[in-house]
């Protein structure tokens, strides 16, 4: 197996810096084809549904349903019926693999979202505790899933491209007009996996190049999601807790799943907490100091000069103006 890369070494997020090929290949060197199918984990009746149609090297040829389903039984099975050796197989087996479709085809940005997404759930669900890993593999996660959102095709010399399945921008039919701000799915579960999983002494270093992306659209989703993820970034609130509906929407697919353990309430322990203690501090403090009601003015007013040209625009700067508003009151920022 290839050596894995110092973990000593900062970790920032760059436009066009994909997942590093070499992470990627070792992931998927980790954990070879099961030798059987992959079943189900809620059945009715005499026959359990099994997953032969992923039981290929090449993610190619693996049916989008197929996929979908087995990622969503693979995750919500554990909390349920306890882990089991197949599921935990196959989640080795597929991340890596399912990871080289991500933002493949940009016409299906949607299924890309909600892929990316899923694909964290599970990794939340099958590594609960990071510091219990093989040496590496944390930093291969962090190398692979953890950039795909800035695959050089995802981005031009104008900040994201059209229809990136990362943006967070999104038209939701029914409810207005225009543009919605709207950090769902493959946006937040990307920023929810660096927050938990990076060594919390690097993650200054990373909100720091998160915030120096030039594109008010990215900013714009990152205030959006500081705002309805603050019961997780700050009181340790599981991803089952994150908004859906309602101001703010930080949710992404199967999150809901990702629950707090269940245990026997022991007088004068601590509730559990999905971000660990050394995170939440490290995230916050770096944000006060990164972050500042000036700064938010700024990036409001180029966000207003970005939507100068985009039809009924406005409502998506009034979703701006609440999460900066939000953000400075909960983060108590100056």
């Amino acid at each position: 197996m290839r050596a894995s890369p110092n973990n000593s070494s900062p970790y920032v997020w760059l436009p066009g810096q994909g997942p590093n090929a070499g992470a990627l290949q070792r992931l998927r060197e980790r954990a070879t084809l099961p030798k059987q199918a992959m079943g189900e984990a809620w059945f009715m009746g005499h026959e359990r549904r099994m997953y032969t149609a992923l039981m290929h090297e090449d993610p190619q040829q693996w049916p989008r349903s197929e996929l979908d389903s087995a990622l969503y039984e693979l995750s919500s099975g554990p909390a349920s019926f306890g882990p089991m050796h197949e599921w935990s197989q196959w989640f080795a087996f597929l991340l890596p693999r399912a990871l080289e479709l991500v933002g493949r085809f940009r016409a299906d940005a949607f299924f890309d979202r909600q892929l990316c997404a899923a694909l964290v759930t599970a990794t939340f669900v099958h590594c609960p505790d990071p510091e219990q890993w093989p040496a590496g593999v944390r930093r291969d996660l962090l190398d692979t899933l953890g950039r795909a959102m800035f695959a050089p095709s995802h981005w031009s010399a104008c900040g994201l491209a059209t229809n990136a399945f990362c943006s967070p921008i999104q038209r939701l039919p029914g409810l207005h007009p225009g543009e919605s701000l709207h950090p769902v799915d493959a946006f937040s579960a990307s920023c929810t996996l660096i927050a938990k999983y990076l060594e919390p002494e690097f993650i200054e270093g990373w909100l720091a190049s998160a915030l120096a992306i030039d594109d008010p659209y990215w900013r714009a989703g990152w205030v959006a999601w500081l705002a309805g993820a603050a019961p997780m970034l700050l009181d340790g609130a599981y991803p089952d807790a994150l908004p859906l509906d309602r101001e703010h929407p930080t949710a992404w697919a199967n999150c809901h799943l990702v629950q707090a353990p269940s245990a026997l309430v022991v007088a004068g322990s601590a509730p559990a907490s999905f971000l660990s203690a050394e995170s939440r501090h490290a995230l916050v403090s770096a944000l006060r100091k990164q972050l500042n009601h000036e700064r938010l003015q700024r990036w409001g007013a180029r966000l207003t000069e970005a939507g100068a040209q985009r039809p009924d625009f406005e409502y998506f700067l009034v979703e701006y103006r609440n999460a900066a508003q939000c953000v400075l009151s909960r983060y108590r920022l100056d």
